[in-house]
Parts: C-alpha cells; sequence; structure tokens
C-alpha cells in the first residue's frame, strides 16, 4: 500500500511505527496526504471525494454490467500495472471508479 501511494503521488512515502514521513514537492506532498486520508477512511465506510478543480484524479463511470470485473484484486493489478491508486466513489455499487496519480499516461492506462 505504501509503494502505490507513493508511486501514485509522485512522493517519496516512508512509515516509521505509526508515522508516515513524506518528500517531494509540495505538490507531490498533498496528493501523498490526501491518497493516505482517503485510504484510511475507506476502513471505516464509504467515502464520497470532492473531484472538481482536481487534475491528478479520472472519473470513469462503470457500466453496471462490468461492475462485477472490478473487483478488488482487479483493481489491485491495475493500480500496480499503472501506478495509479483506484476505488469507487460512494460504496461498492457505485458507477463511479475514481482513478488517481500523478502522471496522466497512468490514469489513462488505467
Amino acid at each position: 500500500t505504501r509503494r502505490k501511494l507513493a508511486k501514485a503521488s509522485g512522493c517519496i512515502l516512508e512509515y516509521v511505527g505509526n508515522v508516515a514521513y513524506m518528500a517531494g514537492t509540495l505538490e507531490e506532498r498533498k496528493r501523498a496526504r490526501d491518497y493516505l486520508t482517503w485510504l484510511t477512511w475507506q476502513r471505516t465506510g464509504p467515502i464520497t471525494i470532492e473531484t472538481e478543480g482536481r487534475d491528478d484524479i479520472r472519473e470513469m463511470e462503470v457500466p453496471e454490467e462490468m461492475r462485477g470485473l472490478t473487483k478488488a484484486t482487479s483493481l489491485r493489478e491495475v493500480e500496480k500495472e499503472s501506478g495509479t491508486f483506484c476505488f469507487f466513489q460512494g460504496d461498492t455499487n457505485s458507477e463511479v471508479l475514481l482513478i488517481c496519480g500523478h502522471r496522466e499516461e497512468g490514469r489513462a492506462y488505467a
């Protein structure tokens, strides 16, 4: 997870105990902090993110018949290959998949 968030944000991210250390530009650190926060929020339930004005997030509508193919294991593989951080806006029944990453090519590939 640490590597995934670091790659998606473009920021160096290391954990020492319960503390996350980030190294990079201000923009890279902000992305890493946002992604880490969102990941933490997901552990307590569905989340909704305001994406307007963000150039590091791509929203993708997933047709109902395709949602079964986008299970967690499939998404993790896509994240690994594309260098992105992906999750559904709201709950897993949502049709909107958020693809987060600092590289446009990675978001497009996902």
